[in-house]
């Protein structure tokens, strides 16, 4: 069952049992609808196909059989048969329940507690507003361990030759074959991959994560005549552009708070992760604002 919102200017329509994830969201034009992300379909069943899909408890991928924490070993399973590692923590891949309800604003609930240290309750908040619509996400840890935490949105936007990412940062990761972080570049070492000031996609496979952002980006598609910023709550300090390449029809822009495999490096809470004792919780806004 998908449940849909819709104002005079957007029409969103989402998928509580298949991750809490979006199938469409279009902006209502006198033209005629206009899809902001790539689309999907009511029926499918699998979060990866979807529009967007809520990143928690971490974002990307964890390397390794598990991570240490505090001292405790708790081993990690992929999670898709199509992954070396897991990828994307589990509130994708789990129902999420219906709490609330209203014309322009729906709240769905998740409790997840099989994969140690994890033990969280959370909320996804989605609502429209004129021409915005804000993604809210709110963790609470459950557990008698603390756990550290990481949130974030996947969305899938349409690639099309002329589309252009205005997102400032300082820096890249390179990755190895395994898309695990390899080596920090800075972003005047990369010119091809700086997305500040109208930046294209490469023609090339990307799959990395930039650094200090601002929070704030522009997509552009000027064949469409469609603009949208993301803003985020507090500001997202990364994002991870990826797409396979020129021939792709789609590309995902994913504000995230961690660096990918941050479980693993020295000092993981310098590298965005969180800890969260019990009771502790911690919350992110994700705002997509159209104009055209």
């Amino acid at each position: 069952m998908t449940i849909t919102l819709e104002n005079t200017l957007l029409r969103l329509e989402v998928a509580p049992e298949v991750g809490g994830s979006v199938v469409r969201f279009e902006a209502l034009r006198k033209d005629g609808a206009i899809d902001l992300f790539r689309p999907s379909s009511p029926e499918e069943t699998d979060a990866n196909h979807m529009a967007l899909f809520p990143l928690v408890p971490w974002s990307n991928r964890i390397s390794g059989d598990g991570f240490e924490w505090q001292g405790e070993h708790y081993p990690l399973a992929p999670n898709r048969d199509d992954q070396r590692f897991p990828i994307h923590g589990d509130g994708w891949q789990q129902a999420w329940t219906v709490r609330q309800r209203t014309a322009n604003q729906l709240t769905l609930a998740l409790e997840s507690r099989h994969q140690p240290p994890f033990d969280y309750r959370a909320s996804l908040i989605y609502r429209i507003d004129g021409a915005a619509l804000t993604v809210e996400l709110v963790v609470t840890h459950l557990g008698e361990q603390p756990a550290p935490y990481g949130l974030g949105v996947h969305p899938w936007f349409p690639r099309t030759d002329d589309v252009r990412i205005d997102a400032p940062s300082d820096g890249v990761w390179e990755v190895d074959e395994a898309q695990l972080p390899t080596q920090w570049r800075a972003i005047d070492d990369k010119p091809e991959w700086n997305f500040h000031q109208d930046g294209a996609l490469p023609g090339e496979k990307i799959d990395n994560l930039f650094t200090g952002w601002n929070g704030h980006a522009r997509l552009r598609w000027p064949s469409r005549d469609l603009t949208l910023y993301i803003d985020t709550d507090p500001a997202c300090p990364r994002y991870l552009v990826y797409s396979p390449g020129a021939s792709a029809d789609f590309f995902c822009f994913e504000p995230i708070t961690h660096d990918v495999d941050a479980h693993h490096r020295q000092a993981p809470l310098d590298h965005g992760l969180i800890e969260l004792g019990k009771g502790q919780t911690i919350r992110s806004r994700y705002r997509f604002q159209v104009t055209a």
